[in-house]
């Protein structure tokens, strides 16, 4: 029986979590599940004659993730659009990890620590049910976008399980190190941060290749290393070809670079080995953190490198679970730029938790037993209760953004998905307000409060008045305010995406102003003159030239609108069209004279250089007779 005991407690972990887990089972798709699957219509529509598509080109709108997708189809073909389907898989997934966190933890505990084998089933027992109860794993499971994570996770640990499984006395198994190169391919056909496990496994085989004896060691046996380095490096290229633009987050090298990556990969650490709530939204790098986060993320980089030094030194557990936790978290800290709404994600720590558990269980296997097994208790409950209590909150969208509230109050991104994803939709302006004057930061805060003043004006007042001036006067002043980007959306991707977001929600406002007026030449000429500002000069040049179609447009503005226009057409290089709408600018009353400076370039353009002079004089004479009446 007590042979039995260290599988039994993994039983109990894994019914735990899953018990957990079926919480979720009939909550419906939450954020990026909706244009992943049911708004997904590329992949809606693929057969099973074109599944190979998959491996060839994305079929999703964001990445490049055949095998993730491909799953996807599977189950939209047996079970349609049922949430409870997918999320099923998900658990299973999930499940099918945990066999490999204790098969692979027992055969690393058996080769770093040959002394203590009799204690080797209690050891990976004990960091398979840390594994399974902690709270970083609910986003990936529960989430069914996060399917990538807890899929790629499972290759992962299959990869390190054959690696383990390949050392042999007098070298490598072939078979078993041509299955990892394999699995990992897998694994990162699931999600592209897989390439992180290449490292760890190659480290994995040279301490292997180090510790055979000198007369069975061969210079040849480094090719297996060498080859799922160059496994990964080639995986790296075939998605950054795949990529899609809008994923992309523009390229910044300033010291910012460095501070983000440490201040991100000191809360990736915290996250893994911390028992607090779980968010959605993360103020990674916000001035009330980052300083704190930055010395974390500095000591879990020198502790990998500590780590780094150790194994290559001697056989070391604990270095090579350092070493391992800095590898798996390197692809998230943001050295290369991508968008994401927080910098760091629960669901960033899938597989990254394993070598962290088998550090903290490495160290406690110091201790003496009794307080040991107390420290694990206190642990494995207070994550069970995290996990569990974490699951309620993906009930909805806006359930998980209400948490992410109370654990962060003033941080902008929720307030900004809450006002914008519920309140907003659902006409609750009051509500709105009180929602963005939560905001901490005046510059953010303050965008967010003309964002639902003009909501409010566009879609209710100027359907009581039937005028829309006051909503124009509101966007062009939003409008302005959102040109002032803050310097940080520049490094900070979270700032950038609420930047991107708001500039959104101004041109729908415009758009809904000009659906509910399409009759006022006014809003028309107005949103042209804007674009025309922002330098959109193919949407300037339409919205003009439908103000200037309509007999509605005052006759004071007409001047401005044909000048406007015609500059509009000849920036896009439609010159016949904007000399003859520069010419009606000059015979409207009251003319917009600027139009000779126009023409003016645009006969240098064409090659008429007397017609340029000549234009080119009338609009100095205009411009000095404007001056000298001021």
């Amino acid at each position: 029986m007590r042979h039995h005991v260290p599988s039994i407690l993994v039983l109990l972990g894994a019914v735990v979590a899953v018990a957990a887990y079926l919480q979720a089972l009939n909550f419906p798709l939450v954020s990026d599940d909706l244009y992943y699957i049911p708004e997904n219509s590329k992949l809606l529509g693929l057969h099973l004659s074109e599944l190979w598509r998959l491996f060839a080109e994305p079929y999703n709108p964001v990445e490049f993730l055949p095998l993730r997708d491909l799953s996807y189809w599977f189950d939209i073909a047996l079970f349609g659009l049922t949430p409870s389907a997918f999320r099923l898989h998900n658990i299973i997934l999930y499940l099918l990890c945990l066999p490999l966190v204790y098969a692979t933890t027992l055969g690393l505990w058996r080769y770093f620590r040959p002394a203590d084998a009799a204690s080797t089933p209690w050891a990976a027992a004990a960091v398979t049910v840390l594994f399974a109860l902690h709270p970083a794993h609910v986003e990936a499971v529960v989430w069914i976008s996060g399917r990538k994570d807890v899929l790629s996770g499972l290759f992962s640990l299959f990869a390190l399980w054959l690696a383990v499984n390949a050392k042999r006395e007098h070298g490598f198994s072939s078979r078993y190190a041509a299955a990892t190169l394999l699995a990992l391919l897998a694994a990162m056909l699931s999600k592209a941060t897989a390439v992180a496990v290449a490292p760890v496994i190659a480290m994995l085989w040279i301490i292997f290749w180090r510790d055979m004896p000198e007369q069975h060691r061969r210079r040849t046996q480094l090719l297996w290393p060498f080859a799922i380095l160059f496994l990964a490096a080639s995986a790296v290229l075939i998605f950054a070809s795949n990529s899609v633009p809008t994923v992309k987050a523009p390229a910044y090298f300033g010291v910012e670079v460095i501070t983000r990556a440490l201040a991100v990969l000191g809360w990736l650490a915290r996250l893994a080995v911390s028992p607090e709530s779980r968010h959605f939204f993360y103020p990674v790098l916000d001035v009330t953190y980052i300083p704190v986060m930055v010395i974390c993320g500095i000591v879990v980089l020198l502790a990998g490198l500590s780590g780094l030094m150790l194994v290559l030194r001697r056989r070391s557990l604990e270095g090579f679970a350092l070493l391992a936790i800095l590898l798996q978290c390197m692809p998230y800290t943001q050295l290369i730029s991508f968008y994401t709404t927080s910098l760091v994600s629960d669901r960033f720590l899938t597989v990254a938790v394993w070598p962290a558990m088998l550090l903290i269980v490495a160290l406690l296997w110091r201790l003496k037993p009794v307080p040991r097994m107390v420290i694990l208790v206190v642990v494995s409950f207070s994550w069970g209760f995290q996990t569990v209590v974490r699951v309620s909150d993906w009930r909805s969208f806006d359930a998980i953004i209400d948490a992410d509230m109370r654990g962060f109050p003033g941080y902008f991104m929720p307030a900004m998905y809450k006002i914008g994803t519920v309140q907003l939709k659902q006409g609750m302006f009051r509500d709105a307000v009180d929602t963005a004057n939560t905001i901490a930061s005046p510059e953010f805060r303050n965008i967010m409060i003309e964002i639902v003043q003009a909501d409010y004006v566009v879609r209710v007042k100027t359907l009581e008045t039937g005028k829309p001036e006051e909503a124009m006067h509101l966007l062009w002043k939003l409008g302005h305010d959102l040109r002032q980007e803050p310097v940080q959306a520049q490094w900070n991707s979270p700032v950038n995406i609420f930047w991107t977001r708001s500039q959104e929600s101004f041109e729908n406002e415009w758009g809904l102003l000009i659906k509910q007026f399409t009759n006022d030449a006014s809003v028309s000429y107005n949103f042209g003159l804007w674009k025309m500002e922002v330098h959109n000069y193919i949407d300037a040049a339409d919205h003009l030239r439908t103000s200037i179609e309509s007999q509605r447009l005052p006759e004071a503005v007409r001047g401005t609108a044909f000048k406007s226009l015609g500059e509009a057409l000849l920036n896009i290089g439609n010159l016949a069209e904007s000399e003859d709408r520069l010419r009606s600018a000059l015979q409207q009353s009251p003319p917009d004279f600027r139009a000779y400076c126009l023409l003016s370039e645009l006969y240098k353009q064409t090659s008429r250089f007397e017609e340029a002079t000549r234009a080119e004089a009338e609009c100095r004479s205009h411009i000095s007779s404007k001056t000298t009446a001021q």
